[in-house]
């Protein structure tokens, strides 16, 4: 099945260190299999471009969290849903990684307003001190930037360093990050994409900006994210020509485990 009749869609290019899933909450179990393959180390720095932050600290707080290892066990754990404190989801994927120590400082690149300070070590703390140490929360840390004008000013000014030297880094995308809000005639929402040109020079951005040690991205093709699987494929498209990927050539992320 493709990805656009199989939710749980998900597939590899070893070679190029590429994870592309159909939904997000699948990348916090690709940085595990990355880290297991030797790709990545403990603690990487993971750059989250995504029109949503998914900054929902609840995936520190799935039961198990920190006892499954491995495909299988992990998928036990996570579906395609929003926040919920019983499954690793869409938007608490992150904190998941955070919490299996995959991952450590997060550069966010997103538009959304967050709900709180996304670094509030005291707000963090007082919900997750029956679940890590006081130590291991206060060691997230990071950057968000609203849009992929000043991430790039950033990068320019070096601020970005602090975060980068000496770890592993990760590309997490989410191709919704090309398509943005407006509102119809009618008062409902719906989703556009950018233009083609811009879309094209943010991944070839992104693409040079650093040798990353693993790549996730997801497809997210629902209407309210991307616009639709006709507006997802599009930009998937663009992503596969920009990163010179194949998509026939992808294998099915349980292969790497048999290696």
């Amino acid at each position: 099945m493709n990805w656009k009749e199989d939710d749980n869609w998900k597939i590899v290019f070893p070679e190029k260190k590429i994870f592309i899933m159909k939904h997000h909450n699948w990348a916090f179990i690709a940085w595990d299999i990355a880290r297991e393959k030797g790709w990545i180390k403990d603690n990487s720095t993971l750059f989250h471009v995504d029109q949503h932050l998914d900054a929902a600290i609840d995936g520190a707080t799935v039961p198990e969290v920190l006892n499954k290892n491995g495909l299988k066990e992990l998928s036990k754990i996570t579906q395609n849903i929003y926040s919920n404190g019983s499954y690793v989801g869409t938007d608490n994927f992150i904190w998941a990684g955070f919490a299996r120590k995959t991952i450590q400082n997060v550069i966010y690149v997103s538009p959304e307003d967050p709900n709180d300070d996304l670094f509030d070590t005291e707000l963090q703390s007082l919900y997750l001190q029956d679940h890590l140490s006081q130590k291991r929360i206060e060691q997230f840390a990071g950057y968000h930037w609203r849009s992929m004008e000043t991430f790039e000013c950033s990068q320019k000014e070096k601020m970005n360093d602090i975060f980068t030297k000496g770890n592993t880094l990760i590309l997490d995308l989410d191709l919704d990050f090309f398509a943005f809000k407006t509102e119809t005639d009618s008062g409902h929402n719906s989703y556009i994409l950018k233009d083609k040109e811009e879309i094209q020079r943010n991944l070839r951005v992104l693409k040079s900006m650093y040798v990353w040690d693993a790549i996730t991205v997801a497809i997210s093709p629902e209407d309210w994210h991307i616009g639709g699987p006709d507006n997802a494929e599009f930009v998937l498209n663009l992503f596969l020509e920009e990163f010179e990927v194949d998509l026939s050539q992808g294998r099915d992320w349980s292969t790497l485990e048999m290696e």
